[in-house]
């Protein structure tokens, strides 16, 4: 696995190093796939839910809030979600070697990893770690929040190409950059302290979190990877519902699995 930063031209330099620290615990645990996954299908927001959860939602760095961060966090799957998880399941995580698992908070995603992994990496069980800033609104990025309140779901070039987003006209592409590097030193620290002795055998890191910003997850772990194209690739890729984006090292290559 290549542990180096990307070369790309004008690379910030603490950008870089947190692309060559990911690569390298990653190369070290000998990990050379990680799968982002988007949840499965899950039921619309509680109101009742909303107004307990209303004074949680916002925290230092994320004061934009609206309609679908409060009360997100707790939408359960459907059953249809369910079936979702396991035919994915079934598809593709089956036959991967599957070490530990990444989640954000949202009960929704919790429950799409526990079924996909046959509740091998249930919450609080060894290998299972939380990224609080997979979710939209605990990422720390309010304009990356605000753009997706108003876009909704589609493919990171939407958003790169977009200038209809108030205050965000035009900068799409730096906006998600800017969650990219932040969710890269995230990773790194969270997998460095992961990942140690204790877990069963697996090259693979199964994360599983929302769409869009799932996507940009991947750019990170890509890049990481030193994936020729990274950016490119996924930023063309739409996830739907159970579907994941696989990076793999050892193959270089970028695949959308359903």
């Amino acid at each position: 696995m290549g542990s180096g930063a990307s070369k790309k031209a004008g690379a910030r330099p603490q950008t870089a190093r947190r692309t060559s620290e990911l690569g390298s615990v990653l190369s070290a645990a000998g990990i050379t796939k990680v799968i982002l996954i988007r949840h499965a299908n899950a039921q619309p927001r509680d109101l009742e839910a909303a107004a307990v959860e209303v004074g949680m939602v916002c925290k230092p760095g994320t004061p934009f809030a609206n309609s679908w961060t409060v009360g997100d966090l707790v939408r359960p799957l459907t059953p249809k979600g369910e079936e979702q998880a396991k035919a994915a399941a079934t598809a593709y995580l089956d036959s991967m070697a599957v070490r530990a698992i990444v989640c954000s908070e949202a009960t929704r995603a919790i429950s799409t990893g526990e079924i996909m992994t046959h509740g091998r990496f249930a919450k609080g069980a060894p290998g299972y770690l939380t990224l609080h800033t997979l979710h939209p609104s605990r990422s720390g990025t309010p304009d990356c929040a605000k753009m997706f309140d108003q876009l909704g779901y589609g493919t990171l070039n939407t958003y790169f190409a977009d200038t209809s987003v108030p205050g965000c006209e035009g900068r799409g592409r730096e906006i998600f950059r800017g969650y990219v590097a932040k969710v890269t030193g995230e990773l790194h620290g969270l997998l460095a302290a992961g990942l140690g002795a204790g877990l069963g055998a697996g090259d693979t890191v199964a994360v599983f979190g929302h769409a869009v910003f799932l996507n940009a997850v991947a750019v990170a772990v890509a890049e990481a990877m030193s994936i020729d194209k990274a950016e490119e690739l996924v930023a063309a890729m739409e996830l739907g519902e159970a579907q994941g984006i696989l990076c793999d090292s050892a193959a270089s290559t970028i695949e959308l699995k359903i």
